[in-house]
């Protein structure tokens, strides 16, 4: 049966096509990532606060225009055009950084066209989910599992890509690789993604209906949960590599190896949970993740030795899975009628988090030390804990309403 699962969803119709343009975004996220820091200090000669406020006021940008892009990509014909068009700005805004060397122009070229290309990820879950929605023998969790599987796994090989390129070619190389990466991307959907079902006729055609979901507790609760959790999780990002060097005495391969088990068990844990969630709610697994963050919240905060931390990355593994994976499919049942829509409430919630998990995590482990900083990461997925709960109670309020 779960074979069968897994089977049934390369019978859809460019299901193939999403996998393997999945895979390629993490890579092209990647490949720079690791060296965008240094990059800006040494061949900028900026501080690391002022590359701070880059990528605060980027990623800001993005939020703002993917969300305006939201309200009209749910209309028939729209998906294409934006994928399309997000991922050839994506490849412009990278190219950007190999012919413009003055930090002031590049910050407003790169704010512009990562804005314009942040709709890329969203879409691309919102496309897939418009495919599996004309299969009736496909469970919407395991396809977006599997999809999340497939950028984790780019996003794992591109750093190991982006390290050779650099060590042979320089920042040329990997800046040049992303473009690359983003316009293979662009030519694939542009030749291959044919045109989605129509959409049911409560679609989003109807501008107003943004802002009445807006109000709606059952959808913006889920969106500040998300949020939170994500947040607990960049702070860990941010803070977990010094706290193994400056309290548990380890070195920068200790963080390597820590860093690589967590992402190595992330993928089958994925593919599990996309079939779990054929059996048990969004909610319920939203709930279960949380319970597994807090847990390795904990084990952080009272250990005195490696193997603590080392043993805790099953359950980190579980929690990043879950948020990851799940939390996706959470937000898009919530509005199954607008896929699009719903896929950028979700990747607003994750850009947020790590845009706040950044700026707290740094403040927080600078005034009271890495370990310290902990007990915000565990109060934010508490009181993620205790949305999760009220969101329940208000679903089941809804039923009982419907059903009088």
């Amino acid at each position: 049966m779960k074979l069968q699962q897994f089977n049934s969803l390369f019978r859809i119709p460019t299901y193939r096509l999403f996998l393997v343009c999945m895979l390629l975004q993490g890579m092209a996220i990647s490949i720079s990532a690791p060296f965008l820091a240094v990059y800006f200090t040494t061949r900028l000669e900026v501080s690391i606060a002022t590359f701070g406020l880059f990528t605060a006021v980027t990623l800001m940008a993005g939020v703002l225009f993917s969300s305006w892009i939201a309200r009209r990509s749910d209309q028939p014909g729209a998906r294409k055009k934006i994928l399309v068009s997000a991922m050839i700005c994506n490849a412009l805004a990278f190219a950007g950084y190999l012919w413009i060397h003055d930090f002031t122009l590049l910050f407003i070229y790169m704010t512009v066209l990562t804005a314009l290309g942040s709709p890329a990820m969203p879409q691309l879950f919102a496309a897939a989910r418009e495919a599996v929605n004309s299969a009736t023998d496909v469970d919407h969790a395991v396809a977006n599992s599997t999809l999340r599987s497939a950028f984790s796994l780019g996003f794992i090989t591109g750093p190991l890509l982006g390290t050779l390129l650099i060590a042979y070619i320089g920042y040329i190389g990997i800046f040049s690789s992303t473009c690359f990466i983003f316009l293979i991307n662009a030519l694939l959907f542009f030749f291959l993604l044919k045109k989605a079902p129509e959409p049911p006729s409560i679609g989003a055609s109807s501008g107003g209906i943004h802002i009445k979901l807006h109000q709606d507790a059952r959808i913006y609760m889920p969106f500040l949960i998300t949020t939170l959790l994500y947040m607990a999780h960049w702070m860990n990002n941010l803070n977990a590599s010094l706290f193994i060097i400056h309290h548990l005495g380890g070195g920068t391969r200790e963080v390597g190896w820590i860093s690589s088990l967590c992402a190595g068990l992330e993928i089958p844990i994925m593919l599990g949970l996309g079939l779990l969630a054929s059996k048990y709610p969004n909610r319920s697994l939203m709930l279960w993740g949380s319970l597994m963050g807090a847990a390795y919240y904990v084990i952080v905060l009272f250990s005195t030795e490696l193997w603590h931390l080392l043993a805790g990355q099953l359950l980190l593994a579980f929690f990043v899975a879950v948020i990851s994976a799940i939390g996706i499919s959470y937000m898009q049942d919530l509005l199954p009628s607008m896929p699009g829509y719903a896929s950028t409430l979700y990747s607003n919630a994750s850009t947020l988090g790590r845009l706040f998990g950044s700026l707290v995590g740094g403040w927080t482990a600078g005034v009271w030390g890495y370990r310290n900083s902990y007990w915000v990461c565990l109060l934010l997925v508490l009181i993620s804990l205790g949305m999760l709960v009220v969101t329940q109670q208000l679903s089941k309020e809804k039923r009982q309403t419907l059903s009088l």
